[in-house]
């Protein structure tokens, strides 16, 4: 008997084109943006496709980690400051197959002002595929990941009145002896490593599962668009703290 194909997310070189134009139009009327203040730049070669956001409302900002990349705001904190998201998602195509099949996607969040590059990351939503070498069973998929952490021990520090400058504080090694002060503790804790399952069942079976993988590209854009839209509602709520 042939072995069943696994069922995965899968499109044509022409049918990831056109998704990224209407795709782009779905998203940008779940964040209350117009038509053509957002779209998805396609980066297609012979055997990997990705795309990322553009468009006259988005914005380039540096990242915690990979390259530079464009964010779009979902929610106004206050005249000047906004909440931004980015999305990014990656297919493969290998050995003889004929179409891009589906790897990763992700959205990240940041806060910061409009025009300026530097907007910190704070929160990650992630689904991959069994396509991407980050995919371990064991880890909820889709997840979410705080980066709130990570991006604060990578801000400079705050300059000091009297003394000399202070130097980068490396991550924290808390089996070193003497006393490390509650903030040292909670800044150096490394959050960011751990995978939030955002379906994960426990209470319908306690075999259940937490690596779900998608199977359709219809699938797929539920994800995106009902994740989308719950952040921009959950980023409605904060405020900044004085």
């Amino acid at each position: 008997m042939a072995k069943a194909e696994v069922q995965e997310p899968n499109l044509s070189f022409g049918a990831f084109s056109k998704r990224a134009q209407t795709l782009a139009v779905r998203f940008g009327a779940a964040i209350g943006l117009k038509t053509g203040e957002l779209a998805f730049a396609p980066e297609i070669s012979s055997t990997l496709a990705t795309i990322t956001l553009a468009g006259r409302a988005s914005e380039t900002i540096t990242r915690n980690r990979g390259k530079p990349h464009r964010v779009v705001p979902i929610a106004s904190l206050n005249h000047e400051v906004w909440i931004w998201t980015g999305y990014r998602e990656n297919w493969l195509k290998q050995g003889s197959e004929q179409n891009f099949r589906f790897v990763d996607a992700g959205f990240t969040l940041h806060i910061g002002r409009i025009g300026e590059l530097s907007k910190p990351q704070f929160l990650r939503s992630e689904w991959v595929g069994r396509r991407s070498r980050a995919f371990v069973e064991l880890a909820g998929h889709p997840h979410w990941q705080l980066d709130i952490l990570e991006s604060a021990r990578a801000s400079p520090p705050p300059p000091i009145r009297f003394g000399g400058p202070v130097e980068q504080q490396a991550i924290l090694e808390f089996a070193a002896g003497g006393a490390v002060e509650p903030s040292e503790l909670l800044l150096g804790l490394t959050v960011e490593n751990m995978h939030l399952a955002s379906a994960a069942l426990w209470w319908q079976s306690s075999g259940a599962k937490v690596a779900h993988v998608p199977v359709s590209v219809e699938e797929l854009d539920r994800w995106i668009l009902g994740c989308i839209t719950y952040l921009r509602q959950e980023a409605n709520r904060c405020k900044i703290a004085t």
